[in-house]
């Protein structure tokens, strides 16, 4: 497992249990490296109840303890060189108002109770979604003896729910001088260093294969920033990437943010950023023009078709069995982009860039004999006010639906009119409006409510999943500035999330005139000499697309 997805979350859920520091305000909790010594500390420390015999009968031949606390405990327990640990939700023990503890037969049967609970869904659900925070870890001896985690499991199970962002600049990057601006900017001294992972990358592929560890593991949003760095330094050029929780800043606002770390590095003089401050947004997003009525009758006869038509996912090709994603990058220089994106009449580059991914995905189906009806492309719009602060920062996107059926793919000039009018109703509709608005109604609902769209899409067979996700961020102009000894800006690459293990997402940003495409599949979707294919099947319906609006000018 990648270093970055270490014991650091369950650590300090340790630390915050014993409460106990040196006298440098260090935890002095043993690390989970050492399992001997952690067993002990948790013992000694009073807070913890040691299996007797009774309690062994759930974790037979196994060295177990409980936190005293009779709800969200933590369970630790060692079977042999094999630690494992996770927070129940429910605890079987009765906790003494006065300290103590003791096994309860009614509180053990809640225990199980909830634990069965847990599995029907897991099993409902497979990995997907699944948000219980544990720890499985195996220790082995070296030669010298020491003790060191073999393997690990952490909690998310499945691939990392996060932003891609990363810019190459011409020249190299200095890793004290960005922790300095990380700092700068989180507000926290030393978080820059915290958040910061240092490469030396001599090719493409070490580059790639340090993308990919980098995203491969999810951002807590529990510590400061809620964001992942990797410094790449490579000759042509330093890369900085950056892995952001995607439940803290959207693509839109992860351009915002590479800007603050570009004027953090070049002079040192930014504002602290704030990700809380849009807990109330200074302004709502202004109300749709259609009626209530027309919204509602709308987004029922999109219900029925949604349910009627097959499931529009992509044919899969090379696909492993791990999760994960991969990145595949296409880039267009300026004049390549002038003859490919060939943008006219009151058509604009999303609505080309939306419509060849219509025409790719239903090529790409049929030649795998996987002919679709509909296709649904999800497509993020930024709902951000004017009155927004610079410096706050948050996810204030929602993600729309742009449909198109086999008529409407029968030439690329139809395709591309069926996407405009789509557009054109939802902007009329605001139909992603209604998420904000059903999210403002469901404070009184449990966490399995909020979460029942994902345990349940399984059953469904994943019926109302899209077949991927297109996140056009537009022309970045001006281009972040690192100074003169970073040199320009040359590229920057962006790809949005999915929780889906079969969606597709694609990343659009234009840089210097010239168009950056990333193209971020799941390894349970392509493999990468699909995605290669793939990627330019979607440039030849971009060229054809891109005729077909240049032609109504």
């Amino acid at each position: 497992m990648p270093a970055a997805a270490d014991d650091s979350s369950l650590q300090t859920r340790l630390e915050r249990t014993t409460g106990e520091r040196d006298t440098a305000g260090r935890a002095t909790t043993p690390s989970i490296a050492d399992p001997v010594a952690l067993l002990a500390h948790l013992e000694a420390n009073g807070h913890f109840h040691r299996d007797s015999r009774a309690g062994r009968m759930y974790h037979p031949g196994m060295v177990s303890l409980r936190e005293d606390v009779p709800t969200d405990s933590l369970h630790v327990s060692v079977d042999g060189n094999r630690v494992k640990a996770h927070v129940d939700e429910v605890s079987p023990l009765a906790v003494a108002t006065g300290g103590g503890s003791r096994y309860s037969l009614p509180r053990a049967m809640a225990h199980n109770a909830a634990g069965i609970a847990g599995d029907l869904l897991a099993v409902v659900r497979g990995r997907q979604g699944d948000h219980r925070c544990e720890l499985d870890c195996e220790w082995t001896s070296d030669a010298a003896g020491a003790v060191a985690p073999a393997a690990g499991l952490l909690d998310p199970k499945t691939s990392a729910w996060g932003v891609q962002l990363e810019a190459r600049v011409a020249g190299p990057l200095d890793a004290t001088r960005l922790c300095g601006a990380l700092d700068a900017l989180i507000g926290v001294r030393g978080a820059g260093e915290a958040c910061l992972t240092v490469v030396e990358c001599d090719d493409a592929a070490a580059l790639d294969r340090a993308r990919r560890r980098l995203h491969g593991v999810g951002v807590p949003l529990d510590v400061l920033p809620p964001f992942h760095v990797c410094l790449a330094h490579q000759r042509g050029g330093d890369v900085l990437m950056l892995n952001l929780n995607h439940a803290a800043v959207d693509g839109f606002g992860a351009t915002r943010l590479l800007d603050h770390i570009a004027r953090a590095y070049g002079d040192g003089e930014v504002e602290a950023l704030d990700f809380l401050a849009c807990a109330d947004l200074p302004a709502r997003p202004s109300a749709p023009a259609t009626s209530r009525l027309a919204r509602l009758r709308r987004a029922g006869l999109e219900r029925l078709r949604d349910t009627l038509s097959r499931p529009p996912r992509l044919a899969a090709d090379g696909a492993g069995d791990r999760a994960g994603y991969g990145f595949h990058l296409v880039g267009l220089s300026a004049a390549q982009t002038r003859e490919t994106l060939a943008v006219g009449g009151a058509h604009d580059t999303r609505d080309v860039l939306i419509a060849a991914l219509q025409l790719a995905i239903a090529d790409w189906n049929a030649g795998h004999e996987r002919p679709a009806q509909r296709i649904g492309v999800l497509v993020p719009v930024d709902l951000r006010p004017a009155e927004l602060p610079a410096h706050a920062f948050a996810n204030l996107s929602v993600n729309t639906r742009l449909s198109t059926t086999r008529h409407d793919r029968a030439t690329p000039a139809a395709t591309l009119k069926a996407v405009v009018a789509e557009a054109r109703r939802d902007a009329q509709t605001r139909s992603g409006l209604a998420l904000i608005a059903a999210l403002q109604r469901a404070g009184m609902l449990g966490l399995w409510a909020k979460q029942s769209r994902v345990v349940l899409q399984p059953l469904t067979d994943n019926r109302f999943a899209d077949a991927a996700m297109l996140c056009d961020l537009g022309c970045i102009d001006p281009v972040p500035d690192f100074g003169p000894a970073a040199g320009e800006v040359r590229e920057i690459w962006f790809s949005p999330p999915s929780r889906s293990p079969r969606c597709l997402c694609l990343g659009a940003v234009i840089v210097a005139g010239g168009l950056h495409l990333t193209f971020r599949y799941p390894h349970r979707l392509f493999g990468p000499d699909a995605v290669r294919r793939f990627a330019d099947g979607y440039l030849a319906a971009l060229r054809r697309v891109s005729g077909a609006s240049a032609a109504r000018l």
